[in-house]
């Protein structure tokens, strides 16, 4: 039986990305004992405190826990950011002691980071190791590219320790297909260094059939969505910002759903109760993602208009479900989404509201007009999605 060991300082989700786990189920379902030493973040401010600690199928979890929780859910920025970095670095190590207890009494043909606390982690272990064992680094996309090309080199600076991980060397370098350009960001950082990097997209699960129906085939009013964690960058009240103006233009009986839990939670509700749009707006919360994907397949359209890359799963499961999406052409968005083929994107810079829930308006009098983008959305599902099993059998096949 072969063995790996992770080291990771993102927990496993329940109501959000599903890659956390399906990775380590992935290799123990192929027969593989799985180790798996997790630092879990339990600050308020985070994006746990509606998640419940799990345990994945066929999986040994060490679990550990981030320290200094109270100073980092300080409300001054500063603060938070300072402690938050120093917060990382004492996870570094101790995932690194963990994983070092843990490599004494086990002989593992792969140790495996998963992201930048993990890669580090896994960079003081190697001196450690068997020098037979395969050393794997995991990213999930980076905003490191997005830094570089805008010039923000102290952002650059403060996130020193993502450069360093994606800098260090290891067999086989998986860098997530996020949208946010992590590929042209490890060009910059390793420079004229070898390395052998996988750059593929999450993959997505075949959906239930579903009998639910457009608002067209039943008569009602569209039905819009996100999923998100409610987080500035997210840049939910955008979303909101539509819906408002398209009610203003007599489509007053639209509906919003907005699926996710975050720190900007009761701001987004305020700013939805002082443009009187509760009628319109309704904040479901965290849900768990089975039910995620049953709201998905019973609303209309998809809205993401993240500040960054809004590639990311929701967006894909959105694709697979069908509905048409609106967002924004930043990242690698626009190699997903073509504007008026198979959804309708616009350029960050200059977003005009009035104008999007015009287009919006159009395709809502236009049923042709509207089945012609579903069917744009059906042949990108076809063309360039990946189910979970797809894309994970690739991985092991090639860590293997």
């Amino acid at each position: 039986m072969k063995k790996i060991l992770f080291l990771s300082a993102i927990d496993f989700k329940e109501k959000s990305i599903q890659v956390i786990r399906k990775t380590p189920e992935a290799y123990a379902n192929k027969g593989w004992k799985v180790d798996y030493i997790v630092a879990r973040d339990n600050v308020s401010t985070g994006n746990y405190f509606y998640e419940s600690e799990i345990i994945p199928e066929g999986v040994n979890v060490h679990r550990l826990y981030w320290p200094l929780d109270k100073i980092r859910s300080s409300n001054k920025r500063a603060i938070a950011l300072l402690f938050g970095k120093i917060s990382s670095m004492v996870v570094v190590l101790k995932l690194f002691m963990s994983a070092l207890k843990l490599s004494r009494k086990e002989d593992y043909d792969v140790v495996y980071g998963y992201e930048y606390q993990g890669v580090l982690a896994v960079n003081l272990l190697k001196i450690f190791l068997n020098k037979k064992t395969k050393i794997v680094s995991r990213f999930q996309g980076t905003f490191l590219n997005e830094m570089f090309e805008n010039k923000q080199y102290l952002r650059v600076l403060f996130n020193i320790d993502h450069v360093l991980a994606i800098r260090s060397k290891s067999d086989v370098l998986i860098m997530t297909n996020d949208g946010t350009q992590g590929n042209k960001a490890v060009e910059k950082i390793k420079g004229s260094q070898e390395y052998s990097m996988h750059f593929w997209p999450n993959g997505v699960d075949l959906l239930p059939h579903s009998h639910s129906k457009n608002f067209f085939q039943e008569g009602r009013a569209p039905v819009f969505m996100s999923i998100s964690r409610l987080v500035h960058w997210k840049k939910v009240e955008r979303n909101i910002y539509i819906i408002k103006e398209l009610v203003d233009l007599g489509f007053g009986n639209v509906k919003y759903k907005v699926i996710g839990d975050g720190e900007q939670s009761e701001y987004l509700k305020g700013l939805v109760k002082e443009l009187k749009m509760e009628s319109n707006i309704n904040f479901v919360g965290a849900l768990k993602h089975k039910d995620v994907i049953e709201n998905l397949q019973q609303a209309d359209f998809f809205l993401s208009m993240y500040d960054s890359s809004n590639v990311g799963n929701p967006l894909l499961e959105a694709i697979r479900a069908k509905r048409l999406i609106v967002t924004l052409a930043n990242g690698d968005t626009s190699e997903w989404i073509k504007h008026k083929y198979n959804g309708l994107i616009y350029n960050p810079t200059s977003i005009d509201y009035k104008q999007i829930a015009r287009d919006l308006a159009s395709l809502i009098e236009n049923e042709s007009e509207y089945k012609k983008l579903i069917s744009g959305v059906e042949e990108t599902a076809s063309s360039k999605l990946w189910t979970w099993e797809e894309r994970l059998d690739k991985e092991v096949q090639i860590v293997d």
